[in-house]
């Protein structure tokens, strides 16, 4: 891949890159030429996908990482400055999804969604911005949901509302990334075909499936490469778009 990309040589940090969407998008990245950082609780996971990445022939780390703590993410960032160098794209793609009527949804549970969806967020962006800042170029990029915008049609209140405030997030961080050259944006996939949405249960997919404009499911690698063409130089004058992918499910 050519450096017309504005990916290659570029070291990205992925969250959630263990699998589903996440590692669909670790690999994207490596196909343009970027080395990848997996940041991820599932450590096992996370190096099948590092070796997926190495097999495309880029740098490839793992970082056991949890985005709802402060001090894991500083840890995390320390780690991957001392052996990339530098951070150049952040993929807030790592979030937490469960089906729970309102009147059934925990105290509890619903500050351990907007802990890792939300929190993970802020946390993991703050610090990409503190180090994109100072050399004055960057991509962050945030996955959301459509859940985000129209509530959930399978997803709980708590994950619709934290996947909301990344919505808001991803503009209020991209105004104030704009003067430095950072571009910020964010994706909205629909159901997509991974393990989250397989947990759902045949009979409930197919009955999404049926009302999506496009007839099925979004894969992986759709979600992928728009954050790949997000993470690139090709979309330099483009931040604070939130870009639907979701085979016409939500049009706005």
């Amino acid at each position: 891949m050519s450096n017309e990309t504005g990916t290659e040589g570029r070291v990205a940090i992925v969250t959630g890159g263990a699998q589903g969407i996440g590692r669909a998008i670790c690999l994207a990245l490596a196909a343009n030429g970027a080395a990848v950082v997996i940041a991820d609780l599932q450590v096992e996971e996370s190096n099948e996908t590092a070796t997926m990445v190495r097999e495309l022939g880029r740098n490839a780390l793992v970082v056991e990482t949890d985005i709802a703590s402060e001090p894991s993410v500083k840890k995390l960032y320390a780690t991957v400055l001392d052996k990339m160098g530098t951070v150049d794209i952040l993929v807030n793609n790592a979030a937490l999804c469960r089906m729970v009527p309102i009147l059934d949804i925990e105290v509890a549970e619903w500050d351990k969604i907007m802990a890792v969806n939300l929190r993970g967020t802020f946390l993991m962006s703050r610090e990409a911005f503190r180090i994109m800042r100072e050399k004055a170029y960057g991509k962050i990029i945030s996955v959301a949901s459509a859940a985000g915008k129209i509530g959930g049609l399978a997803a709980g209140a708590h994950y619709s509302a934290s996947k909301a405030g990344v919505i808001c997030f991803t503009k209020s961080l991209a105004l104030q990334a704009a003067p430095y050259k950072i571009n910020v944006n964010a994706v909205c996939p629909g159901p997509t075909a991974t393990p989250m949405t397989d947990a759902w249960g045949e009979k409930t997919n197919k009955e999404f499936a049926a009302i999506i404009p496009w007839g099925q499911y979004g894969q992986p690698t759709d979600v992928a490469n728009a954050v790949a063409f997000l993470a690139s130089d090709n979309a330099r004058y483009i931040t604070g778009e939130i870009l639907d992918v979701n085979g016409g499910l939500v049009m706005d």
